[in-house]
């Protein structure tokens, strides 16, 4: 069975870009990072140097981000949300169009036609800089799903 969750890891285009991106503008600390071509065959490319950059976030949430040294730039577009396997990050907000022009200050997209209001709350996907897509939470009342220690 699993034991734990340590952190889970975003393929990224340019590493400094993101990191920047999730720390200066989403609030992460930056943790350590590196430079190898040991794992390389774990992401089927052997051969390959990658440059890794782990960041918390004050709330315990651990992301790796990750990225092929002289890899070909990949699409920035957002991708469609309705794609099986797609992930998105969810980040509940105290402000909504705060966070959004802050995705945007520091490289990311507002994708303002995902807006609604389920009730318990306003939600809408931004994307970051390299499409990952990014759901914004701004509560309205309590919510069943969000576990609150």
């Amino acid at each position: 069975m699993i034991r734990a969750f340590p952190h889970f890891g975003i393929h990224v285009t340019d590493l400094e870009r993101s990191t920047r991106f999730y720390v200066e503008g989403l609030g992460f600390e930056a943790q350590e990072g590196g430079r190898t071509d040991a794992p390389g065959p774990l992401l089927e490319l052997p051969g390959a140097t990658v440059c890794t950059q782990f960041v918390r976030h004050p709330e315990g949430l651990r992301m790796e981000l990750w990225s092929i040294e002289g890899g070909a730039a990949a699409s920035a577009d957002p991708r469609p949300a309705n794609l099986p396997g797609r992930p998105h990050l969810c980040f509940i907000v105290d402000d909504l169009d705060a966070v959004a022009a802050r995705v945007v200050e520091y490289g990311g997209q507002r994708l303002d036609q995902s807006r609604c209001d389920l009730g318990y709350g306003i939600l809408m996907f931004c994307a970051d800089p390299d499409g990952t897509r990014i759901e914004l939470v701004q509560m309205t009342s309590q919510w069943q799903g969000y576990a609150q220690d």
